[in-house]
C-alpha cells in the first residue's frame, strides 16, 4: 500500500515544481522583448499620472495652469490673446488720442519737387501758427507716382491720421481716393479733375466752371452782346465750353465763333485765321502801290474772345490775333485766374484783359512773410495748401478741441477764410470760393470788381 501512494505522491510534486518552472521561464521571455520605445512609453505613462497629480493640486491653489487650445498644434498659445488686447488698446487709443495727425501726400522729389516743397513749406507755417494745438504732419513722398500713393495713402491710413492732404496730381488721386474713402478718412486733393469726383475726397483746385461763370456775367453785365472762343480740344476745353455756352443761353445770349485747336500743336494760326474771317483771304499786309489797309476798320465778328492758354502759347496766341487784325481796345479777352502771374502785362495784348482769381492782397501779405521765413519765392498754388490746413484747425477750435475728423465736418454754412478769400466745402466735393474779378495792367493787375466779404 505504501509502496503504492510514493509514485503518487511524487507525480505530484513533479506536476507543482514543473508549472513554477514554466511561470519563471515565460516571465523572462516576455521581460526580454520590451522595446525602448514601449519603456519610454511606460515612463510616460508614469510621467502623465504624477503630472495628473500635480494638476490637480495646482488648480485647488487657484493657480490653474493654461488650459490648452485646440489650436495649439499650430503653435498658437494663449499670449495671442494678450496681443489682441494690446491691438485692441491701441485702436482705443486713436479715439481718444490728444495729437492731431495730419497726413501729407506731396511730390518731394524729381522734377515736380518746387511744387510738394513748397505746399509743404507753407503747412509747416499754419502749423507753427496753430501750436496751441497738438498736431503732427506725417509726410510722404509720392514722387507724382501714382502706384506709390497708393502705397502710401495705406500707409497713413495704418499710421491712424485724422486727415491727409494731398495728393496734387489728379493721376495720383485716383489711385488714393478709393482707399481713404473706404477707410472713412477724409482727404482733401489739391487737384481740379471733377473726373475724380467721389464722396468722401474734396478737391481743393480752382474749378474752370466757376471761373468762366463768374467772368462772363460780368462782361454781360457790361453789356458786351457778340462772344468768340479760341479753346484746346481737351476735356478741360470742352469743360469751360460747356460752362460758357449755359451761361449765355442763361441771359439770352450765344456764342458767334467758336474755333477748337489741337493742345499739343506747334501753332494755332489756321484756327485764327478761321475765328476772324480770314482763313480765304489771309493776306493782310497793307497794300504798297495804293496803301490800301485790309485791317482798317476790321471786324473779327465778336466783342468779347475767351482764351485759357498760359505762358509762351497765351504770348503767341495774343500776338497772332493782333496780326490778323483783332484790336484788344475793342476787343474785351477773358481767361481763368492762370494769369494771375508776374509782368504778364509785358504782353501789350494782355493789357486790359479780364480773368478771374483772389484778392491779390491777401496773397501778396502772404508771400512776404513766406519769403521772409524761407528766402525763396512760393508757388501760387501754395495758397491751397495754406487754405486746406487752415480748415482743417478751424474745426477742430469749433469741435473743442477734438481732434477725430469725418467728412461732413468740412460742410458748414458759414465756410473758412483763407489765402484764396472766403470758401467752402460743398457736398458734391467741391468748393465754392468768393472770387474777384481782375484787369491786367502793364506792370501790376487792378481790381474790376471785388469779391463779396459777405458769409455764404
Amino acid at each position: 500500500m505504501l509502496v503504492k501512494n510514493v509514485p503518487i505522491k511524487l507525480y505530484f510534486k513533479l506536476i507543482f515544481f514543473s508549472f513554477i518552472f514554466f511561470l519563471f521561464i515565460n516571465s523572462s521571455v516576455s521581460a526580454g522583448v520590451l522595446t525602448e520605445e514601449e519603456l519610454k512609453y511606460i515612463e510616460s505613462q508614469n510621467g502623465k499620472d504624477s503630472a495628473e497629480k500635480d494638476y490637480i493640486e495646482y488648480e485647488d491653489l487657484d493657480e490653474k495652469e493654461e488650459e490648452k487650445s485646440p489650436f495649439s498644434f499650430f503653435g498658437i498659445k494663449k499670449k495671442v490673446k494678450k496681443n489682441k488686447i494690446k491691438k485692441e488698446a491701441k485702436v482705443k487709443e486713436k479715439v481718444i488720442s490728444d495729437k492731431l495727425k495730419i497726413g501729407v501726400l506731396l511730390p518731394l522729389t524729381g522734377k515736380h519737387s518746387y511744387i510738394g516743397q513748397s505746399l509743404l513749406d507753407t503747412m509747416q507755417m499754419v502749423i507753427f501758427d496753430n501750436k496751441n494745438i497738438n498736431s503732427e504732419l506725417i509726410i510722404k513722398d509720392t514722387k507724382a507716382n501714382p502706384s506709390l500713393a497708393k502705397k502710401l495713402t495705406k500707409e497713413l491710413i495704418e499710421q491712424n491720421v485724422d486727415v491727409i492732404l494731398g495728393p496734387f496730381f489728379s493721376s495720383s488721386l485716383n489711385q488714393s481716393l478709393k482707399i481713404a474713402k473706404y477707410k472713412n478718412v477724409p482727404l482733401i486733393s489739391f487737384s481740379s479733375d471733377r473726373n475724380q469726383k467721389e464722396d468722401g475726397i474734396y478737391l481743393m483746385g480752382f474749378e474752370p466752371e466757376q471761373q468762366i461763370i463768374d467772368v462772363t456775367e460780368h462782361t454781360i453785365k457790361k453789356n458786351y452782346k457778340r462772344y468768340a472762343a479760341l479753346l484746346p480740344k481737351s476735356k478741360y476745353g470742352k469743360r469751360v465750353l460747356n460752362t460758357y455756352r449755359k451761361v449765355l443761353n442763361k441771359n439770352k445770349l450765344s456764342i458767334n465763333r467758336i474755333e477748337l485747336y489741337d493742345p499739343e500743336g506747334i501753332d494755332f494760326e489756321k484756327e485764327i485765321q478761321k475765328l476772324v474771317g480770314l482763313e480765304k483771304n489771309p493776306q493782310i499786309e497793307k497794300d504798297e502801290d495804293t496803301g490800301e489797309n485790309p485791317l482798317e476798320n476790321f471786324d473779327p465778328g465778336f466783342d468779347v474772345l475767351l482764351l485759357i492758354e498760359t505762358g509762351n502759347r497765351l504770348r503767341q496766341a495774343v500776338a497772332l490775333l493782333t496780326y490778323y487784325g483783332v484790336d484788344f481796345q475793342k476787343v474785351k479777352l477773358i481767361g481763368t485766374g492762370e494769369w494771375y502771374i508776374d509782368n504778364i502785362g509785358s504782353e501789350p495784348g494782355l493789357v486790359g484783359a479780364w480773368f478771374v482769381a483772389p484778392n491779390p492782397n491777401l496773397w501778396k501779405n502772404f508771400e512776404k512773410k513766406f519769403y521772409k521765413l524761407y528766402k525763396y519765392e512760393p508757388i501760387r498754388l501754395s495758397s491751397l495748401a495754406h487754405d486746406s490746413i487752415t480748415a482743417v484747425f478751424s474745426i477742430v477750435k469749433k469741435n473743442d478741441g477734438i481732434k477725430e475728423l469725418n467728412y461732413n465736418d468740412f460742410q458748414n454754412s458759414y465756410g473758412f477764410t483763407g489765402i484764396d478769400g472766403n470758401f467752402r466745402f460743398l457736398s458734391n466735393g467741391t468748393v465754392e470760393r468768393k472770387l474777384s474779378i481782375l484787369e491786367i495792367k502793364q506792370n501790376s493787375f487792378k481790381i474790376e470788381k471785388l469779391a463779396k466779404k459777405k458769409s455764404f
